[in-house]
Protein backbone atom coordinates (compact mmCIF):
# COMPACT_ATOMS: atom_id res chain seq x y z
CA UNK A 1 0.00 0.00 0.00
CA UNK A 2 1.45 3.13 -1.41
CA UNK A 3 -1.16 5.90 -0.47
CA UNK A 4 -0.80 7.76 2.87
CA UNK A 5 -4.52 8.63 2.41
CA UNK A 6 -5.89 4.78 2.65
CA UNK A 7 -3.28 4.16 5.20
CA UNK A 8 -5.31 7.19 7.21
CA UNK A 9 -8.75 6.07 6.37
CA UNK A 10 -7.72 2.51 8.25
CA UNK A 11 -6.01 3.91 10.77
CA UNK A 12 -9.84 6.05 11.02
CA UNK A 13 -11.79 2.67 11.34
CA UNK A 14 -9.36 1.46 13.49
CA UNK A 15 -9.82 3.70 16.22
CA UNK A 16 -13.81 3.65 15.61
CA UNK A 17 -13.93 0.07 16.04
CA UNK A 18 -11.96 0.64 19.32
CA UNK A 19 -14.19 2.98 20.60
CA UNK A 20 -17.21 0.76 19.79
CA UNK A 21 -15.30 -2.51 21.32
CA UNK A 22 -16.48 -3.89 24.52
CA UNK A 23 -13.30 -5.96 24.31
CA UNK A 24 -10.48 -4.32 26.35
CA UNK A 25 -7.87 -6.28 24.89
CA UNK A 26 -9.33 -6.03 21.51
CA UNK A 27 -9.74 -1.97 21.76
CA UNK A 28 -6.20 -1.42 22.80
CA UNK A 29 -4.90 -3.82 20.10
CA UNK A 30 -6.73 -1.58 17.77
CA UNK A 31 -5.69 1.73 18.72
CA UNK A 32 -2.06 0.53 18.66
CA UNK A 33 -3.19 -0.56 14.94
CA UNK A 34 -4.41 3.26 14.24
CA UNK A 35 -1.63 4.94 15.70
CA UNK A 36 1.24 3.02 13.60
CA UNK A 37 -0.92 2.98 10.29
CA UNK A 38 -1.08 7.26 11.59
CA UNK A 39 2.62 6.60 11.81
CA UNK A 40 2.67 4.64 8.39
CA UNK A 41 1.22 7.48 6.39
CA UNK A 42 3.31 10.24 7.95
CA UNK A 43 6.57 8.19 6.92
CA UNK A 44 4.95 7.73 3.00
CA UNK A 45 4.52 11.43 3.08
CA UNK A 46 7.46 12.37 4.83
CA UNK A 47 10.06 10.79 2.58
CA UNK A 48 7.73 10.38 -0.95
CA UNK A 49 11.12 11.07 -2.73
CA UNK A 50 12.91 8.47 -1.45
CA UNK A 51 10.17 5.05 -1.92
CA UNK A 52 13.41 2.52 -1.96
CA UNK A 53 13.76 3.76 1.71
CA UNK A 54 13.99 0.05 3.49
CA UNK A 55 12.19 1.72 6.95
CA UNK A 56 9.55 2.46 4.60
CA UNK A 57 9.12 -0.73 2.79
CA UNK A 58 9.58 -2.33 6.39
CA UNK A 59 6.58 -0.44 7.60
CA UNK A 60 4.39 -1.01 4.64
CA UNK A 61 4.62 -4.80 4.95
CA UNK A 62 3.99 -4.14 8.55
CA UNK A 63 1.06 -2.65 8.23
CA UNK A 64 -0.27 -4.47 5.00
CA UNK A 65 -1.00 -7.73 7.23
CA UNK A 66 -2.57 -6.14 9.98
CA UNK A 67 -5.98 -5.06 8.92
CA UNK A 68 -8.14 -5.37 5.67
Amino acid sequence: MHDPTKLRELARKSRERAQSSTNPAAAQQLRRWAVELADAADELEWNAHDPGDPEIARLLFEVKGEIT
